[in-house]
């Protein structure tokens, strides 16, 4: 017998995700949240704004570098991958199963000031560290009207 946890607010994210695919079929760069946009769990992630960079730091122990994906792509910084649950501890007599195990998948928006070719990802201890640089802010030019 398998033992999930039960989720009581999937069902309404499941709706919010579905409301955004309707109203928002393209990532709006000017959004400051981040989504959960699908998978069976979420991992922790802290973001921090540095003078020259932003840094993500995603707790995903117990998943290998090559069961994760980080993408990049018109300002949208995706992390997707999946913790397999090993099948030898399914035959154990479980009591209670709390780890989360399966897909998970993370999307944030990222102001225009970043540098998506220069992102680094790199883990230790099952943290996930991305680096993204910034691009220095570009100042509009000045027109001069002249007679």
């Amino acid at each position: 017998m398998n033992i999930t946890r039960y989720d009581p607010w999937r069902s309404l994210e499941d709706w919010r995700q579905e409301m955004d695919r309707m109203f928002h079929p393209q990532p709006h760069r000017d959004e400051e949240t981040s989504h959960l946009v699908g998978g069976d769990w979420a991992p922790a992630v802290d973001i921090k704004e540095e003078t020259d960079h932003f840094l993500i730091r995603a707790d995903i122990p117990g998943v290998k570098p090559e069961d994760i994906e980080i993408t990049m792509e018109n300002g949208v910084l995706s992390i997707r991958g999946e913790r397999k649950f090993e099948e030898t501890e399914e035959r154990d007599n479980f009591r209670r199963v709390e780890r989360s195990h399966g897909i998970f998948y993370r999307r944030f928006s990222l102001p225009e000031n970043t540098d998506a070719e220069a992102v680094k990802a790199t883990g230790k201890d099952g943290v996930i560290e991305i680096t993204i640089p910034k691009t220095e802010d570009k100042t509009p030019k000045r027109i001069e009207v002249t007679h």
